[in-house]
């Protein structure tokens, strides 16, 4: 037998049941829910990757300016000389600055003729970049690169040149997104190259100036707010050559020590018609700037 609470429950709702202005009231309700629930899911759909983006462009322009400042600390010290000290202060926002090395500057200096062939390779150059992690396809597509300071088309090696192909007064500043949630803003070592012919001695020297970053230790890796201390330790001679040819001169650039791509050429030096033939002194410096923590 049904008790007299069941019987009650199951005469009101046959009751709600008959009433149709109910039902409808309860039917829009629930599609007013519906749909509210409905327009939020597709407002958010919307501003979650609008705000990742307006977040990740900020973080870049922020790291942007921080490298710029190691930067302008590393002028600072070439122009004061050995034994000078800057201090940069940095904050990693949501990733983390790491300094590493590993890359090579490799030199090709060659003639047309093919008489003189000679290469030099520097090895494990220093690299300070910004890893920038959980940020999904936004700013860059996965595997592509873009220079953030100077022209849109730089050349990938040579950043300084006197030929003017390239962009003056600014390091290789990069930003990188190797995998579809990570951007990285790299920071490297400069390479110049810096060429004259005299005229009257028929005499062209080439000199080419490194900066090579160095840190103490296996490693350096920041996270949070920190002070980097910036020091001149050392400029020297590392490489030096001299000839004699009859026909235009070249420098190719490259990071491998075999791989020279025509692109990465940094001098094209065209004998002038009058010249017979002419000498060639060549000068690799390097000055040393080590970061501290």
């Amino acid at each position: 037998m049904e008790t007299n609470s069941l019987k009650i429950k199951k005469g009101k709702l046959r009751k709600l049941l008959k009433n149709k202005s109910a039902v409808s009231q309860i039917l829009a309700a629930v599609m007013m829910i519906f749909m509210f629930t409905a327009a939020i899911g597709v407002v958010w759909a919307w501003l979650l990757p609008t705000y990742q983006q307006f977040q990740t462009r900020n973080v870049i322009n922020s790291v942007t300016s921080y490298m710029l400042t190691v930067d302008n600390g590393i002028y600072d010290l070439l122009e004061g000389g050995e034994g000078l000290a800057r201090t940069v202060n940095i904050d990693s926002f949501f990733g983390e600055y790491i300094l590493t090395d590993g890359k090579n500057a490799s030199l090709r200096f060659s003639d047309e003729g093919g008489t003189y062939n000679e290469t030099y390779t520097r090895n494990d150059l220093g690299s300070f970049s910004y890893n920038l992690e959980g940020r999904k396809g936004v700013i860059l597509q996965e595997g592509h690169h873009a220079y953030l300071k100077g022209p849109a088309i730089q050349n990938n090696f040579f950043v300084n040149s006197s030929g003017g192909s390239s962009y003056q007064g600014l390091t290789n500043l990069t930003m990188l997104r190797p995998a579809s949630e990570t951007m990285i803003i790299a920071l490297d070592y400069r390479v110049g190259c810096y060429y004259w012919f005299d005229q009257t001695n028929e005499v062209l020297t080439i000199t080419v100036s490194v900066i090579e970053l160095e840190f103490p230790g296996l490693g350096l890796s920041i996270r949070g707010y920190h002070s980097l201390i910036l020091a001149y330790d050392l400029y020297e001679t590392v490489y030096t050559a001299s000839t004699n040819v009859d026909t235009d001169f070249y420098l190719d650039g490259s990071f491998s020590a075999t791989d020279f791509n025509p692109s990465e050429r940094a001098i094209s030096f065209i004998k002038p018609v009058t010249v017979i033939n002419y000498d060639v002194n060549i000068e690799v410096v390097v000055t040393h700037i080590s970061i501290y923590v």
